[in-house]
């Protein structure tokens, strides 16, 4: 069965399968009674889609209780390691939290949101709930807004309709025109800050990585905002940030043979 026309056309039994499997992720396993009750599915349905993913590997049975197998790990490594900006910036990443002491991320834009495609962690950083892999709305990251603030107009309205622009904590931008007031400052400033924006108290300073006419996606330095204050930010954070990204556009740039 399918659902929409033209390019929007969806098999319904694919989108079944894929909910089943964000919803064992989100629930960290689950037992089909479980399923049950948070999906609005039979529970022959489920099962049937269950021992589907178990035959190709893909799900893993302990008792009653269904997890999600290692071989989404073989898929995502491969995806990461595909990826050219991925490639070169682990190094750099390395570079900058070790001359931060902070944790510093590598981040791109996919599907209008934004992809926590790498990090490291300086000898202070502090870990927070974004992980590898993880996804995010762009409105409230400083290298969200940095990757927002290089790509079309028509785009970001786009991705602001998509996603809306919800409220995080109290200093998060939630009106359409104040962000694209900050986007315009952003370009012209060449970095980005996330004040707050996701988790009260912690700080970010980011900088985008720029290809001819395209952005790459961005990289970021957070902490403890009472540690990385805005002067700090400002006078040893961003020289940092802006060498790292040199080094990868001309690594994008001038790949080695």
């Amino acid at each position: 069965m399918t659902t929409g026309d033209g390019p929007n056309r969806r098999v319904k039994t694919t989108d079944t399968l894929l909910e089943i499997i964000d919803t064992l992720q989100s629930l960290d396993g689950a037992t089909l009674a479980e399923l049950t009750d948070e999906l609005e599915y039979a529970k022959s349905t489920l099962h049937s889609h269950l021992s589907t993913l178990e035959h190709n590997e893909y799900v893993v049975r302990n008792g009653d209780e269904y997890e999600l197998s290692l071989k989404f790990l073989e898929h995502g490594m491969f995806v990461k390691n595909s990826d050219e900006l991925s490639r070169v910036g682990g190094p750099v990443l390395e570079d900058l939290a070790a001359e931060t002491g902070e944790v510093a991320w590598l981040i791109v834009e996919e599907h209008g949101k934004a992809v926590y495609l790498d990090k490291a962690m300086g000898e202070k950083a502090v870990q927070t709930h974004a992980s590898v892999g993880g996804r995010a709305r762009l409105h409230h990251l400083a290298t969200g807004k940095l990757i927002l603030a290089y790509l079309p107009d028509e785009r970001v309205d786009e991705i602001i309709d998509c996603h809306g622009l919800p409220e995080l904590t109290p200093h998060t931008i939630t009106d359409p025109d104040e962000l694209r007031a900050e986007l315009e400052e952003i370009r012209e400033d060449g970095i980005a800050f996330n004040d707050k924006e996701t988790v009260d108290g912690l700080r970010a300073i980011g900088a985008p990585v720029l290809g001819e006419e395209t952005v790459y996606g961005a990289i970021s330095v957070s902490g403890p905002a009472n540690r990385l204050t805005v002067e700090r930010c400002l006078e040893e954070i961003k020289p940092l940030l802006l060498e790292a990204t040199n080094e990868l556009e001309l690594k994008l740039q001038y790949p080695p043979n």
